[in-house]
């Protein structure tokens, strides 16, 4: 009498045999960023990734139905946004939209809390950060990529050049702060700060002014009967609408919400 007997593959090793099939869309204003960028995501572990390039002039046409995720520069993300014959084409509820940023700027965290954009990331993101957002956005599992492409950890900042950039901020928090200066406080190129920075915090240094800014007004809110456009503009916002709608993204609550709440 013969018996088979039979193993049970673990799923994480199936993950690792059947990669996820990825289908991915990058146009840039500068071919050589989305020829770098469309390099570097088609190494991404744990998926398979079908590539296809966009332009400005022709985004409509380039780009296949089913993409999943579409990597630009601000521009082309907006026309794609704006183009009717390209939202009729497309599904565009299926796809998350990712831009491709020169640095910090704030444009774009407002256009990632608006919900206009999914997700951004700096010319100069780290390959390994650029796997793990392809994988979360995808839900790709990381244990899926292969050894040497995860765990590796980057070195946050220094405590003191953090003490430095926290304590900048505080004081300086309803005054326009800008990436330069915070890096140049750390004594670090703009690029090195900020992934040091997001290491450190878990946020981007804008994100994080944002926060402090916020807390600020919270402060007041519940402290005082100052009118929200006041202290909108007491807390470095340009105006109560930005105000309210950050405020809102981040607690959770409106402004005038909050102040009921604490009466």
């Amino acid at each position: 009498m013969t018996s088979t007997l039979e193993l049970a593959v673990p799923e994480a090793t199936q993950r690792r045999r059947n990669p996820v099939p990825v289908t991915v869309a990058v146009g840039h204003r500068s071919t050589l960023v989305t020829a770098g960028l469309a390099a570097t995501l088609a190494r991404t572990p744990g998926c398979q990734v079908r590539l296809s390039k966009l332009s400005l002039s022709r985004c409509g046409s380039e780009c296949p139905e089913s993409a999943q995720l579409i990597f630009g520069d601000s521009a082309l993300l907006q026309r794609l946004r704006e183009s009717t014959d390209f939202a009729a084409a497309w599904s565009l509820a299926n796809a998350k939209f990712i831009c491709v940023t020169a640095g910090d700027e704030p444009s774009e965290h407002e256009a990632s809390v608006a919900g206009r954009i999914d997700a951004h990331v700096p010319l100069e993101c780290p390959e390994e950060e650029l796997f793990q957002l392809v994988q979360r956005l995808v839900g790709c599992d990381a244990s899926a990529a292969p050894a040497h492409a995860r765990g590796r950890v980057r070195g946050g900042l220094a405590p003191g050049a953090f003490r430095r950039v926290r304590e900048y901020i505080d004081e300086h928090v309803t005054d326009k702060i800008t990436t330069d200066a915070l890096a140049k406080i750390a004594a670090l190129s703009l690029g090195h700060f900020n992934r040091a920075f997001r290491q450190t915090t878990g946020r981007s240094p804008h994100r994080y002014v944002l926060e402090r800014r916020v807390a600020a007004a919270k402060d007041l809110l519940c402290r005082t009967t100052q009118a929200l456009a006041d202290i909108a503009l007491e807390v470095g916002f340009a105006d109560q609408s930005h105000f309210s709608r950050t405020y809102a993204a981040i607690t959770g609550e409106t402004p005038s919400q909050c102040r009921r709440r604490h009466r």
